[in-house]
């Protein structure tokens, strides 16, 4: 509930010496906590005046046994503060029903007790009757216009309904009054969050906490607004105000359920159980008794699991999430009980675990859900819930069939609307989306490494993340949305047709639509400002949702009303999509019959490397469906030219062509069948031209941003693969300068030029690049490609240390997920080769060696040199002769390098000299072979060679830099 902001002398003081610190140093804050607590407590020993204020501090500074303790000896209370008392312990604990009956007595005591009515107004937002609380509220403040809690209570009443001037000028108002009153300032901070103005939050947020540093809620949203910032540099402060939030309020929602999904300053080699595999493998017995119903069985063999491993958290994680899941039981209060013990005593044991933080989040939300209004109508509901297209059903959503009962099911059926529809499609490509437990990760039922290794774009860890576009919402959400909160299952299932179903005409309107709100600020929430996959997954659920409750966070709230009157184009759009999704379910299947096409395409693609014939005949399909979907024939090119069918091939392109010339990826096409084709009846400047030309043709008719991105990085990687880096920087610097950056995936590509074009300077010896490197790195720091560019930039410039250190750092993340990178380990060998280490390189390189074969070809040539270079010219010579030598002129490059540094280690001189030159003819920026060239021109005393390969070198449009050894 609210804290009263009546506080004693002395706590008023303590306050005082924090507010002359920053509220960023949270040591501070917390030693001053302590203080106060010592302050309440020897107020509450030494005198019995006020003491229901007294006690109301102990609960306000995290005290609660203490609080309850005074509350059962109710030694000065009166029996209306006792109830009134209990009613704000069991607020905080979540036992809303109690907390009710606890206010009802304390009126039936003192019918004209404020704080009473108050609190039933606070109740009356926990069971979502908003206008009623509004009422309750302004009924009170016309008997006492100056109580300042209560006004603080119709901000928020005012708040979730939306009214944020009216809410926002509470605030003001109250702050006029009275500003040293810390809660109008959080309100004005709160308002700002949820109207989109996240910027204007931390000032006021600032001023609250140098009021009250000990608000449990204002130092949540103080770690929010620093996670906001997207600095993976600042987590740590994050962290450590979200330490002060639940030191004061353990049980503190928002806390656990950010702490629990991403927003963490730790990495899985934090979490990671030695022996992790055979735990779970052995409480595979507990999840069968469960899938049997045999709950008690179940978490027997838990606590039995424990036993035989007392340092792991995994059995206490699968005994609170056994008793969370069981849906149907009637006992699901004391389960919900047992579970929130088993995560408490986690996270005592094992900090910031987050499935522990987000298991004790699920938990306090259950617990709350059956006190909303609508709990029963929406529960019977549920109970009568019949399932149509059960089995397409059963095989998108396999994992509801663990939950027992009927409860689950129901709970994801009634959430879907018409999106039903796009069952069979994804039936048909084999697309599943999993629901896993709070004890399963996303790495586990994804069956994928990546998510305990990776970062999201906005610096969440994905190994705590609970829900995933490619096909998982966790059953948490499932309960939660089918309680009227935010529909995170239709959300994540939208991103999962989104990708795998709708039609390139349908994406493209969608990405259009996407750059029209954020061009004209329409967008629902900040969350739909990211990218256009999220404007898609945010605005679906809200054009069939009327009513959200209890929104999570500032992207929970979209209705339909909304999407009506801000984004009415975007409404018409869905209207439309809706209305054929509708049709097909009605019986009129021609309405999807592209949507068919672009199945058949994706089921190609999965086949096209491995079984072409069936590639082909899946295409035919496409066609059949769809005789002028342009995607399909350039699917169908892409097949022919894998063949070496290169005639045929370019029949399809032209087929696509003429079905509409302003096609932008058509002209991408034509570049890439020149390429696959080679330019054997080309010159080598012809044939880069060519390609560029095509490229910078889709570039000049493509409007749409993302296919412009994909252009503009095709034109960077042809320039970059024929040896022309001048041409492949300057291309990397035009977009990073000039692209679009609307959303998350452009800003990333942008950065991801600017990272190019940085790096490759780098390499090419410009030292003062890598300042610019640096900062990306720290702002994305597990985009595990980004650190590689960043190691190879650090071992070009001689800062061979800081390259070692980098990649370990990657590693260390990497080796705790079971997920480690040859490539980086080879890296890692490089490093210590320069270093003269020659121990360390001998370990990495024979990691390197026996993990081979996961290199791509340019890293085994890179691999071959440097084994070379160690003495180890068996192995250098064997890796080398297995290697093709046909690919790329950049490829060539490094392979002739190869062959000039296998012969320099020979003592073959000459040959060394000969296929360094040939190096340098394809890619006149191998800065490698030049210096390897020099040294050998020098070792000969021939010096007109050296002097015409440096003045070679000084003719580049990008000369070789300071470092660059020449």
């Amino acid at each position: 509930m609210l804290k009263l902001y009546f506080l004693p002398i002395l706590l008023l003081c303590l306050i005082g010496m924090v507010s002359a610190q920053s509220v960023n140093d949270t040591k501070v804050v917390q030693a001053s906590l302590e203080k106060a607590r010592a302050s309440v407590r020897s107020q509450f020993k030494q005198s019995t005046k006020d003491r229901a204020k007294v006690v109301k501090q102990l609960l306000d500074l995290g005290l609660w046994q203490e609080a309850t303790d005074a509350i059962k000896a109710g030694n000065g209370l009166g029996p209306a503060e006792k109830s009134i008392l209990l009613a704000e312990y069991h607020w905080l604990t979540n036992d809303f029903k109690q907390a009710e009956k606890d206010v009802t007595k304390a009126l039936a005591v003192d019918k004209n007790s404020s704080w009473a009515k108050r609190l039933k107004a606070q109740l009356a937002i926990e069971a979502w009757d908003l206008p009623n609380a509004e009422k309750q509220c302004k009924a009170l403040l016309a008997s006492n216009p100056n109580d300042e809690e209560t006004s603080l209570v119709l901000g928020r009443a005012l708040l979730l309904q939306k009214k944020y001037p009216e809410a926002l000028d509470v605030a003001k108002k109250l702050q006029q009054k009275n500003a040293k009153l810390a809660g109008a300032y959080l309100l004005e901070a709160n308002v700002y969050f949820w109207d989109q103005h996240p910027e204007q939050a931390e000032a006021p947020l600032v001023k609250s906490l140098t009021l009250d540093p000990f608000n449990a809620d204002a130092r949540f949203s103080y770690g929010y607004a620093i996670w906001r910032r997207i600095d993976a540099t600042q987590l740590n402060d994050m962290a450590a105000q979200w330490q002060l939030a639940l030191n004061i309020n353990p049980l503190h929602f928002q806390t656990h359920w950010h702490w629990g999904n991403g927003h963490t300053n730790l990495t899985y080699a934090d979490y990671a159980d030695k022996d992790e595999k055979i735990i779970r493998e052995k409480l595979r017995e507990a999840d069968k008794l469960f899938h049997e119903n045999k709950l008690t069985d179940a978490v027997a063999v838990t606590y039995k699991i424990a036993k035989e491993y007392p340092a792991s958290v995994l059995p206490a994680m699968h005994r609170g999430s056994l008793y969370y899941s069981d849906f149907d039981t009637p006992n699901r209060k004391a389960n919900l009980d047992s579970a929130e013990s088993a995560f408490v005593g986690i996270l005592d044991k094992k900090k910031h675990y987050g499935p522990a933080h987000n298991g004790l989040s699920a938990v306090i939300k259950s617990k709350r859900i059956p006190y909303l209004m609508t709990y029963d109508s929406i529960t019977n509901v549920l109970k009568t819930t019949k399932i149509n297209d059960p089995e397409n059903f059963t095989n998108v959503f396999p994992d509801l069939t663990y939950f027992p009962g009927s409860r689950a099911k129901a709970m994801v059926w009634n959430q879907m609307y018409t999106s039903v529809v796009y069952f069979p499609f994804l039936s048909k490509q084999g697309n599943a989306f999993v629901v896993p437990p709070l004890h399963i990760d996303l790495a586990i039922a994804m069956r994928s490494p990546y998510f305990r290794a990776s970062t999201t774009f906005d610096n969440r860890q994905w190994m705590d993340i609970r829900g995933v576009g490619s096909g998982a919402a966790a059953i948490e959400y499932v309960e939660r949305g089918a309680y009227q909160e935010r529909n995170v299952v239709l959300h994540e299932y939208v991103h999962l047709f989104h990708g795998r179903v709708l039609t390139d005409a349908e994406n493209r309107i969608i990405r259009e639509q996407y750059y029209n709100a954020m061009k004209n600020h329409l967008t629902l929430d900040y969350y739909s400002q990211n990218n256009e996959s999220e404007y898609f997954a945010q605005t679906y659920p809200a054009y069939f949702e009327t009513v959200k409750v209890h929104p999570l966070d500032f992207k929970s709230m979209n209705i339909t009303a909304e999407l009506k009157s801000r984004d009415p184009e975007m409404y018409k759009f869905l209207d439309g999509l809706v209305k054929k999704e509708r049709a097909y379910l009605n019986g009129d299947h021609s309405v999807m019959a592209s949507n068919w096409a672009q199945v058949y395409i994706n089921l190609s693609n999965k086949v096209i490397k491995s079984d072409p014939v069936k590639a082909g005949k899946y295409l035919d399909t496409a066609l059949v469906y769809d005789s002028k979907y342009q995607p399909a024939y350039l699917a169908y090119a892409r097949l022919k030219q894998q063949q070496k069918e290169f005639d045929k091939a370019l029949s399809y392109i032209k087929s696509a062509e003429e079905i509409n010339p302003a096609y932008a990826p058509v002209y991408v096409a034509y570049a890439k069948w020149e390429e696959d084709k080679g330019g054997s009846d080309k010159s080598p400047d012809e044939f880069v031209k060519t390609q560029a030309a095509y490229l910078q043709k889709a570039l000049d008719l493509e409007k749409d941003y993302q296919t412009r991105a994909y252009a503009a990085i095709q034109l960077r990687e042809m320039y970059f693969q024929n040896g022309r880096i001048s041409q492949a920087i300057k291309a990397a610097e035009d977009y990073a300068t000039t692209g679009a950056d609307v959303s998350t995936y452009l800003r990333d590509r942008r950065d991801d030029a600017k990272a190019f074009a940085l790096a490759q300077r780098g390499m090419l010896g410009y030292a003062n690049q890598l300042d610019g490197l640096k900062k990306l790195v720290l702002q994305r720091p597990q985009n595990y490609e980004l650190r590689g560019l960043y190691a190879d930039a650090l071992l070009a410039v001689g800062r061979n240390q800081e390259a070692v250190t980098t990649m370990k750092e990657v590693q260390r993340i990497l080796e705790s997920g079971k997920n480690p990178r040859t490539d980086f380990d080879l890296r890692i060998a490089e490093g210590y080769a320069k270093l003269g280490k020659q121990d360390s390189l001998a370990f990495y390189l024979d990691k390197t060696l026996a993990e081979k074969s996961s290199l791509d070809l340019t890293d085994k040539h890179r691999l071959a040199r440097l084994l070379a270079i160690a003495k180890r010219l068996p192995d250098a010579e064997s890796l080398y002769k297995s290697l093709n030598t046909k690919g790329s002129l950049l490829y060539q490059s490094s392979a002739m390098q190869s062959t000039g540094v296998l012969a320099m280690q020979s003592g073959k001189s000459d040959e060394a000299i000969t296929a360094f030159k040939k190096s340098l003819e394809y890619n006149p920026y191998n800065l490698e072979s030049y210096v390897a060239l020099a040294n050998l021109y020098k070792q000969a005393n021939k010096q007109d060679e050296l002097k015409g390969l440096l003045a070679m070198a000084n003719q580049l449009d990008i000369k070789p830099g300071e470092v660059s050894g020449l």
